[in-house]
């Protein structure tokens, strides 16, 4: 029997965590995480009960990757990587155009988050130790290395990158998954650059007061 090759084996086991995560995904946004059972997300991934175990420990660790694996995170440390020598204005413009595209994207779990999240504490404090606040401090330092150390003595980079992306996920949980669309539409291209201008420039903008 020919010898398989380790990066051969590598992909492939690569390649059956993703098709499990994605089923899991799935499943869960349509039924919830504690009523999807291991063997339900085995079978519709076409494998068996056994062969599920062999990729991830438990169901909570399936959990953690698929947040680890879809979560804004990857995309804010690439995004970091590759905006560093663009104008300010233009990387929070592409920054917010590829977190809306990337939930838009990944709107399984944006649903499943909605639901289980306030129920599972426990999940809601691993998130944040391990992605939110790891995606919130790369932001953070992006920002400090932009604007520099003396904005950054008068304002907390911390708070300005989380309301960056608290806006970005407020809105699209409200206009794509509560439904908001449906009554107020709204292109995507009027939400985005709205987002990153209030950012950029607060609601007022640049503005010189006159005295009457």
């Amino acid at each position: 029997m020919p010898k398989i090759a380790a990066s051969e084996r590598d992909a492939f086991y690569e390649t059956r965590r993703t098709e499990l995560a994605d089923v899991a995904l799935k499943l869960w946004a349509e039924r919830g995480f504690d009523a999807t059972s291991v063997a339900s997300i085995a079978e519709a991934a076409g494998v068996s009960k056994g062969t599920f175990y062999l990729y991830f420990a438990s169901k909570q660790a399936l959990l953690e990757d698929v947040l680890r694996r879809y979560s804004l995170l990857p995309n804010i440390r690439s995004l970091a990587e590759d905006l560093a020598d663009k104008p300010f204005d233009e990387a929070v413009e592409t920054f917010v155009r590829e977190a809306w595209a990337h939930l838009r994207e990944h709107r399984d779990l944006v649903r499943v988050a909605l639901r289980e999240l306030p129920t599972h504490v426990d999940e809601v404090q691993e998130a944040l130790e391990h992605i939110f606040l790891p995606g919130n401090r790369l932001i953070a330092a992006y920002l400090e290395a932009r604007l520099g150390a003396d904005r950054a003595r008068e304002i907390s980079f911390v708070v300005a990158g989380r309301g960056l992306v608290g806006m970005v996920m407020m809105m699209f949980l409200t206009q794509e998954i509560l439904g908001a669309g449906r009554f107020l539409p709204l292109s995507e291209e009027e939400v985005t650059t709205t987002i990153a201008q209030v950012f950029l420039h607060g609601v007022v903008g640049e503005r010189t007061e006159t005295s009457a």
